[in-house]
């Protein structure tokens, strides 16, 4: 195997390792590296949806198998989601993002913020109280922002912690709706830039999926194990951290 694609399955490993532990960082992470590398945002995104299928079956199975996932919850949220990821899809592949991005990071950095201060004022096994909100909204949300470079886990993730529910339980249900979204907006991506565009970038893509997919049992156990309070408060330290060069750059644009 080349150094290249050795490093490849490491940034794969990390990064499922993260996003199984805390629910977040997968979509992110991979596609940073991709465009870092000189990919183009679209084709970057459009290949780690296509690694999203398997690892992200890997994990929604190890998130079931130790009993963070309630199907109904992810239910709720696919069909919303779908629809989401289909406009965000052909969105990022038809446009330029360079004003998208940076609202949805400031959404998020706002997001992380506000999720820390709850975690502080943590003083209940049920950490935010009883679950409300309405999971197909968030969905929606999730499904559409997440064409635009890993949103899925950080809005849906984040948002369903946000409305009261257990962390494990928030972080298992979405990993298990994962990979039904990220098929359909593969095929969208696809659609619109050719499929001999993906297959350009065929070893990239296997290279991060393998070491995503030796990561998604590790993760699943972690989640599991860790206090719900520490897993939210890694998730609103998560989502501020990554989203504040974005965060910048609008605030650069706007003064």
């Amino acid at each position: 195997m080349e150094l290249s694609l050795a490093l490849y399955v490491l940034v794969g490993f990390g990064a499922q390792l993260i996003d199984g532990a805390i629910g977040m960082g997968y979509g992110v992470i991979s596609t940073s590296v991709l465009v870092a590398t000189g990919m183009p945002p679209a084709v970057a995104s459009a290949a780690v949806h296509v690694t999203k299928m398997p690892t992200g079956i890997a994990s929604g199975l190890s998130h079931w198998k130790f009993g963070n996932v309630d199907w109904s919850l992810a239910r709720r949220l696919i069909l919303p989601a779908i629809f989401g990821g289909v406009i965000g899809a052909s969105t990022i592949a038809l446009m330029p993002i360079n004003l998208i991005r940076p609202l949805a990071a400031l959404y998020l950095g706002i997001m992380g913020v506000v999720v820390i201060l709850r975690t502080l004022r943590w003083k209940t096994r049920e950490g935010f109280g009883a679950p409300r909100g309405r999971p197909a909204v968030v969905g929606l949300f999730g499904g559409l922002f997440d064409s635009f470079g890993g949103g899925w886990g950080p809005i849906v993730t984040t948002t369903l912690i946000m409305q009261g529910r257990e962390p494990r339980i928030a972080i298992g249900s979405a990993n298990a709706a994962e990979p039904i979204i990220a098929a359909v907006q593969a095929a969208v991506f696809a659609f619109w830039l050719g499929t001999g565009t993906l297959t350009t970038i065929g070893s990239t893509a296997l290279a991060i999926m393998a070491g995503a997919l030796v990561a998604a049992p590790v993760a699943a156990f972690l989640v599991n194990k860790l206090p719900g309070r520490l897993i939210a408060g890694a998730v609103g330290i998560t989502l501020v951290a990554i989203n504040i060069p974005a965060i910048v750059s609008l605030i650069g644009r706007l003064l």
